[in-house]
């Protein structure tokens, strides 16, 4: 195998990502009980490409990394087996295909991670800097083409089945597509600043402008947060640049056109907000929130009986965020997600709890999931099973975190604090809205963006 060219490779299956979902997002609406998708078997064949190709990159023995790589994957394959036996031998209702469809989902984002820390590893400083991040910037404005060509045929699918606003173009799934979005809008304003600083090519900002309207239409809270992360990053960025590096003083005229630019952006979505999609997903959800509360009060002022309460009665007496307006409305209902889950947590026998019950808990009717990432993956595979999953992202985390305090103040650091932001957009995400680590679509921009990090950030 050419690592190289394998690596330039990697880089160009970027760019296919956001056909995949297209080609997914149909082939669901279509067939919508036909599982395999054409997204799945695409990305399943290209991971066992990318083990190979970590195989043979590691072969270096450059870093411990290299000399230590496969016994961590020989360990998380010894999870894997026992997870599946133990959930076999547990668990109420066991699909198989489900099972297993759901450990490649999660475990997607770690074999990305290392296989883009070795294609980064291999590839020129002159490589790196001509496909990234112009890379992510055209996968976003394949994205957005394809959100603006559906929303002018009327053919858009909605982001919610039904009550809310929203729009996702012909992409499958909303909150993925919001945090595709949300992560990757950093690099699409560092690609146009970077454009229009250098060569003046303020066109690029076109991109910029794209990408804000298709966040804004998905209609998800934390997208469009994630958006205004990157926004305030993009104004940091832009001051230490204009203040601190003495060698951008010829382009301090750009500079302040690109600041402009990206104030009239602000400014742009400031007054669209108010009859935007989240905004008025979010007047819909306190008006429900409120209404819950209402009905929770009145039916503890009854102390009806609980054996006849209806449904929703008893939803409304197990639903913890009501006590909290602000949780309820930030969290969507998610913490009832986690207490059906810790129920059958609590309930399930000791090998379930240290290697995991399995996608979708110990259910007998429907999985339910937490739709929040780190628990997803805890429910999943349990305490020990835990432990090897998230121990990639932890490293990478930890690593990057000690660089950014330690190196804050260097040209290391400021350079790519953008990329910092896109990092923090995803972490931000998994954890309040999931649909970053066991998402594929989502978790190779996320494994690729740090692993990139990783090696921008080296001091060798």
């Amino acid at each position: 195998m050419n690592i190289t060219g394998f690596s330039v490779l990697l880089m160009m299956y970027i760019l296919v990502q956001p056909i995949l979902d297209v080609i997914t997002g149909w082939q669901v609406r279509i067939m919508p009980h036909f599982s395999l998708t054409l997204g799945i078997v695409v990305r399943a064949i290209m991971l066992l490409a990318i083990l190979y190709f970590i195989a043979m990159a590691a072969k270096e023995n450059k870093n411990w990394l290299d000399r230590h790589i496969w016994w961590y994957f020989l360990c998380l394959a010894l999870i894997i087996v026992i997870n599946l036996a133990v959930n076999k031998f547990n668990k109420p209702v066991f699909a198989s295909f489900t099972e297993i469809a759901a450990i490649f989902k999660s475990l997607h984002y770690i074999v990305i991670l290392v296989g883009f820390y070795y294609a980064f590893r291999n590839l020129s400083k002159q490589q790196l800097a001509q496909l990234v991040p112009k890379v992510f910037y055209w996968a976003e404005m394949i994205i957005n083409v394809v959100m603006i060509a559906a929303a002018i045929t009327h053919t858009s699918f909605s982001t919610y089945p039904q009550g809310k606003m929203g729009q996702t173009g012909w992409f499958n799934a909303g909150n993925e597509l919001g945090a595709i979005l949300a992560i990757l809008f950093p690099l699409v304003v560092l690609y146009a600043l970077k454009r229009s600083h250098a060569v003046g090519q303020y066109w690029t900002w076109i991109g910029v402008i794209f990408a804000a309207l298709s966040i804004i239409m998905v209609g998800t809270k934390s997208c469009f947060y994630g958006m205004i992360i990157g926004l305030i990053f993009a104004f940091v960025y832009q001051i230490i640049i204009y203040f601190f590096w003495p060698n951008h003083t010829k382009d301090k005229k750009n500079i302040l056109i690109s600041l402009a630019l990206t104030c009239l952006i602000v400014v742009g979505i400031a007054v669209s907000y108010p009859v935007s999609p989240v905004h008025t997903n979010s007047v819909i959800q306190a008006k429900i929130v409120r209404e819950n509360r209402l009905n929770k009060l009145k039916l503890l002022h009854k102390k009806k009986n609980r054996k006849h309460l209806d449904h929703y009665e008893k939803f409304l007496l197990d639903n913890q965020e009501l006590s909290n307006p602000v949780l309820a409305k930030l969290l969507s209902g998610r913490t009832n997600y986690f207490e059906f889950n810790s129920r059958h947590y609590n309930k399930a026998p000791l090998a379930q709890k240290l290697f995991g019950m399995g996608y979708g808990s110990n259910y007998r009717k429907h999985p339910r999931t937490v739709e929040m990432d780190w628990f997803d993956l805890f429910f999943q595979f349990g305490i020990i099973g835990f432990v090897v999953v998230i121990a990639p992202l932890l490293m990478t985390m930890v690593i990057l975190l000690y660089k950014f305090l330690r190196y804050w103040n260097t040209n290391m650091i400021q350079s790519n604090l953008l990329y910092f932001a896109a990092v923090a957009i995803g972490i931000f995400m998994s954890l309040l809205a999931g649909h970053v680590l066991n998402a594929p679509a989502v978790s190779i921009y996320f494994s690729s963006i740090s692993a990139y990090l990783l090696n921008a950030t080296s001091l060798k």
